[in-house]
């Protein structure tokens, strides 16, 4: 069936990325196939080549499409749907690895940093004396090699003595805090939108004021003790959060 630009108050350009987004997602448009030329959608959806234009340039921000000089515009292979940002995973942890993995897509880590700090913020977060050592962990996570958080995790590093001899580009933080008997098992989380700050947006290669989901959340194992405090900026355009609402 023909799908036409409706004279309704939605702009035509949002009308068009609806259109072509439900195309690509019934398998009308296939990963890796050419879109119509501007102008000719522009004549088969009665709208200006600008309003074409504008719709697939939000497209390729979102990540369904992508273009090539000379060439025209092609779906993006392997688009990667919203991921649930719920924070549902291997063991009722919080872990971004489980979510990606979940979704089928591959993912992966870059170290910014990691190391002990001393006398920080940090440590009343943990729960700790002012005087106890905090382990920092740095790290952008990707999905399908696409940026899509970047996360600031610190821990007791009275807790977990071993940390620096892991290389947290291949080895999951949770299994190994598991491993050292201090899996998180509950969470105490804040939720913002907010706008990325220059260097977040730099790691999660976004355009300028975009939004992002910034978690707060502390962890507890099952003893009781606060074993992680994390901040975490997450992709809007790659992340969605569902919650249950009770009267």
């Amino acid at each position: 069936m023909k799908k036409q630009i409706e004279k309704v108050k939605e702009p035509a350009s949002y009308q068009l990325q609806k259109i072509i987004i439900k195309m690509i997602e019934d398998g009308d448009y296939l990963p890796g196939e050419k879109l119509y030329s501007e102008r000719a959608m522009a004549s088969k959806y009665g709208v200006s080549r600008m309003t074409v234009q504008y719709a697939l340039n939000e497209l390729v921000k979102a990540g369904y499409l992508y273009r090539e000089q000379g060439r025209g515009t092609f779906v993006r292979k392997n688009v990667v749907d919203k991921m649930d940002l719920n924070y549902l995973s291997e063991r009722g942890n919080a872990g971004i690895t489980a979510i990606v993995k979940n979704h089928g897509a591959k993912i992966s880590n870059k170290v910014l940093t990691k190391g002990i700090i001393h006398g920080s913020w940090f440590s009343h977060k943990l729960g700790l004396d002012k005087d106890e050592p905090v382990y920092a962990l740095h790290r952008i996570r990707y999905g399908n090699d696409e940026p899509i958080a970047v996360e600031y995790t610190y821990v007791p590093a009275g807790l977990f003595k071993e940390m620096d001899d892991i290389d947290f580009e291949k080895v999951s933080l949770y299994d190994y805090m598991d491993s050292e008997m201090h899996m998180p098992q509950k969470f105490i989380q804040k939720l913002q939108i907010i706008e990325v700050t220059k260097k977040e947006r730099e790691y999660l290669e976004l355009e300028k004021r975009e939004p992002v989901y910034y978690f707060e959340f502390i962890g507890y194992d099952e003893a009781g003790t606060i074993v992680e405090y994390t901040e975490s900026y997450n992709r809007c355009d790659r992340f969605e959060y569902t919650f249950d609402a009770q009267v």
